[in-house]
């Protein structure tokens, strides 16, 4: 035992020589990376708080519309409803006249066409229902004392007292060519009573009663 011992006292010595005699190395670098082992490698697992992603809403792409653009509004395209006049006789060609106001309408199955402006006499036709009965492309007349033509004469009733024909019918144009009266004067209340008892319509306008009255359709006046 004795012998034992000192054989490793001896075998201390010798490594603690060999320990002292051999230079300190710099510290090598460790490469700690563990490879081909079954040890897994510790891992840190970072659990983000929980939170609500809301619905992405992409926005349309913005533009500047200058304050003087109209932008138009779609509709819906409807047409417009007919109103009945009372004044209009129910049948498919009529015309009203309303003397106190030196105007008269079309009426198309007792609806009124637009107004247009007439000069009329003060006290005729009265106020009633007349039946177109006659048309005449041409007439004249010599009433006032002076020879006067017109034209697209349409006879509805007739005078009072002379018994003569009572029309629609274009301005009078007189033996010197000039109209019987101002265009721009027919309409007014001035120029009220210039006719003797027909209804005196402007030029354009005289076509217009002539294609739409035929014999047998109604004439209303009014009042």
């Amino acid at each position: 035992m004795l012998s034992r011992a000192l054989a490793v006292v001896v075998v201390l010595m010798v490594v603690a020589q060999c320990g002292s005699s051999t230079p300190a190395a710099a510290p090598a670098t460790v490469d700690t990376t563990v490879v081909g082992t079954n040890v897994p490698a510790p891992t840190t697992t970072t659990i983000a708080p929980e939170t609500t992603v809301s619905p992405t809403t992409v926005e349309a792409p913005s533009t500047t519309v200058d304050s003087t653009t109209t932008i138009p509004v779609p509709t819906t395209p409807t047409e417009p409803v007919p109103v009945i006049d009372p004044n209009c006789p129910a049948t498919p060609h009529a015309a009203v006249i309303d003397r106190d106001r030196q105007r008269a309408w079309l009426c198309d199955n007792g609806v009124a066409l637009p107004e247009f402006v007439v000069t009329t006499a003060i006290g005729q036709p009265d106020p009633g229902t007349y039946p177109v009965y006659a048309k005449s492309m041409n007439a004249s007349s010599t009433f006032g004392g002076h020879y006067s033509t017109m034209t697209h004469f349409v006879a509805f009733t007739r005078g009072q007292k002379t018994g003569a024909r009572v029309a629609f019918h274009t301005v009078p144009v007189l033996a010197n060519g000039e109209y019987a009266q101002p265009l721009d004067s027919v309409g007014t209340q001035i120029r009220r009573g210039d006719s003797a008892g027909c209804i005196r319509v402007l030029p354009e306008q005289g076509h217009v009663i002539w294609d739409w009255l035929q014999e047998g359709d109604e004439v209303r006046v009014s009042n």
